[in-house]
């Protein structure tokens, strides 16, 4: 975990950081499942709102808002070719309709985010709901921003889902709301 000038105190940051590495083990475990390859998770990292996320470099994105005990938001960005490996994966062929494809992708995203959602909710002994998911198929970028920016958030808190080659399969990008109780 790194940052400079951390914008929350610090054992309010270690405390999220550890409820995300909580989801991300969950969520790993998840895709692994899905996409039948082993998934690791490594150490998050806490990036600034406005640093560039990964969602800028990659384009499909799974994003949801979270509502409860703990409110933000919960995104899963996948690198191009890992989107269509873990919809090959899923659905067992290449050739689908765009329509199975966007319907593969969102219960994918509800997978891993209901995963990840959980793990935080039992930790904290919490109720926490997830929207229905937003998919973006070309601007995740866009989706992810517009939504980070209407919660003024402190952080946010990134996590890789590592495939067996050591590619990133997915990121779990953790936003917490601001003016919630977050802990």
């Amino acid at each position: 975990m790194t940052i400079s000038q951390p914008p929350l105190p610090q054992e309010e940051l270690a405390r999220l950081c550890e409820l995300a590495t909580l989801g991300a083990s969950l969520a790993s475990t998840a895709l692994g499942e899905l996409v039948e390859l082993p998934i690791h998770h490594y150490a998050p990292r806490v990036c600034r709102p406005t640093d560039p996320t990964p969602a800028d470099r990659w384009s499909t994105g799974i994003v949801f808002e979270a509502e409860g005990d703990l409110s933000g938001v919960v995104a899963i960005i996948l690198p191009e070719d890992r989107c269509d490996i873990a919809v090959e994966r899923m659905l067992g062929r290449r050739d689908a309709p765009v329509e199975l494809v966007e319907s593969a992708l969102r219960e994918l995203g509800n997978i891993i985010a209901s995963h990840t959602v959980s793990a935080m909710a039992d930790a904290l002994g919490a109720a926490i709901l997830l929207s229905i998911p937003t998919l973006a198929i070309r601007d995740a970028g866009v989706v992810l921003g517009a939504l980070i920016a209407d919660r003024s958030a402190p952080v946010r808190i990134e996590t890789d889902l590592l495939g067996p080659d050591g590619g990133i399969e997915a990121i779990l990008v953790i936003v917490p709301e601001p003016h919630k109780p977050r802990l």
